[in-house]
């Protein structure tokens, strides 16, 4: 593993690569609240064969705290980072958030893109919105915004962290966890550690609405791999219950697939959301199918 640094949209991010610079380039960004080396356990195996990169996005790991998160910042980030390793094409691959990002990127810059792979990336299921429901979306986010403080909770220790992770995330292996924990963590002037992550990110939902990134998912012409979690509906009813429902959350699934081009859709057994914690083998597995 090689860390470094680079410019993004006026921050200074950071970054992993694995593998041989010479063999073709696969780039994979991290969702909310994870970092790079979240993705370890997938990057390793696919640096046999890849240079694989991964940046912290900002707000995450070892890049800038910022003051404002927008989804647009955070594609001019990508574009500096391709920019910055001269790279030309690469397979991109993004988890959640890090989908959202890696499909607008994909949609602004097709010729840098030759596959796009997006992990529980598009977002949850999609409910009827009228004018009272973006009203009610715009009041929380307003909420949210004033709510920030930019303090960052104290933990008593990193065993205290791998705990709390674990809990989290119970199909998480040992080794995986401590290394998410030691890298996404830093001392807390009033000791113990926290959390390198910053909530303030989370304005970036407010940034960009599900309309706009499906009018974009009719305009991206490269393979799509669609991957999602035998229980990733937890995920999205556990915040909203009125997403709880399974058959809706299948349709949602197959109209949006449907809107690529050529895109096609595959099921990890046994994960959920946080598919490279749960499932790491079979993930791989279905991104080797793809990518090799």
């Amino acid at each position: 593993m090689n860390r470094f640094y680079f410019l993004g949209a006026n921050a200074k991010l950071s970054g992993v690569t694995f593998g041989d610079p010479q063999s073709p380039p696969l780039v994979m960004i991290h969702g909310m609240r994870d970092h790079a080396l979240g993705l370890n356990a997938l990057m390793e195996n696919l640096s046999a064969d890849y240079y694989v990169v991964a940046p912290d996005l900002r707000g995450h790991g070892h890049s800038d705290k910022t003051s404002t998160y927008t989804m647009v910042q955070f594609v001019a980030d990508v574009k500096a980072l391709y920019t910055h390793l001269q790279l030309e094409q690469a397979i991109l691959v993004g988890h959640s958030l890090g989908g959202h990002i890696a499909l607008r990127f994909a949609a602004a810059f097709p010729e840098h893109v030759n596959q796009l792979l997006l992990l529980d990336g598009m977002g949850p299921p999609s409910l009827p919105t009228d004018s009272a429901a973006l009203g009610r979306r715009f009041r929380e986010g307003v909420g949210m915004v004033l709510s920030i403080t930019g303090d960052r909770r104290q933990i008593p220790n990193i065993d205290d962290a791998i705990g709390r992770l674990k809990q989290n995330n119970p199909l998480m292996s040992e080794p995986l966890a401590q290394l998410v924990v030691e890298e996404g963590t830093e001392p807390h002037p009033d000791g113990g550690v926290r959390w390198r992550w910053e909530s303030a990110v989370n304005m970036v939902w407010h940034t960009f609405s599900q309309a706009e990134s499906e009018s974009l998912m009719t305009s991206i012409n490269c393979p799509v791999l669609i991957v999602t979690g035998e229980h990733g509906l937890a995920y999205w009813a556990a915040m909203r219950a009125e997403l709880s429902d399974p058959v809706h959350y299948q349709q949602e699934l197959a109209r949006r697939t449907g809107l690529f081009p050529d895109a096609r859709h595959v099921t990890v057994a046994g994960a959920g959301h946080m598919l490279h914690y749960d499932q790491p083998k079979a993930l791989l597995k279905e991104l080797r199918l793809f990518v090799d």
